[in-house]
C-alpha cells in the first residue's frame, strides 16, 4: 500500500499525462473544460501534499522543541 504522499504523486503525473495529451489534440469546448477540470485537480492534490509538508515540518519542529527542552530541564531530585 502507497503512503498518501506517493498516491497524490501518482494522481499529479496521472493527470499531468491527460492535460498533456488534451493539449496534444485540437480543442473541443468540452475538451477545454476537461483541461479546466484537470487544472484544478492537479491545484488541489499539490495543496493537500503542501498541507501534509507544513505538517511535517510542524511534527519535526515540535520533536525537535521538546527534545531540546528536555535536555536543557535538570533532571528532579
Amino acid at each position: 500500500m502507497a503512503s498518501p504522499e506517493q498516491q497524490n504523486y501518482e494522481q499529479i503525473e496521472r493527470l499531468q499525462a491527460l492535460l498533456t495529451e488534451l493539449r496534444a489534440s485540437a480543442s473541443t469546448a468540452r475538451e477545454t473544460e476537461a483541461i479546466r477540470e484537470i487544472g484544478l485537480e492537479i491545484a488541489v492534490a499539490i495543496r493537500e501534499v503542501g498541507a501534509m509538508l507544513v505538517n511535517v515540518g510542524w511534527e519535526q519542529s515540535y520533536s525537535s522543541d521538546r527534545s531540546t527542552s528536555e535536555a536543557t530541564v535538570p533532571p528532579a531530585a
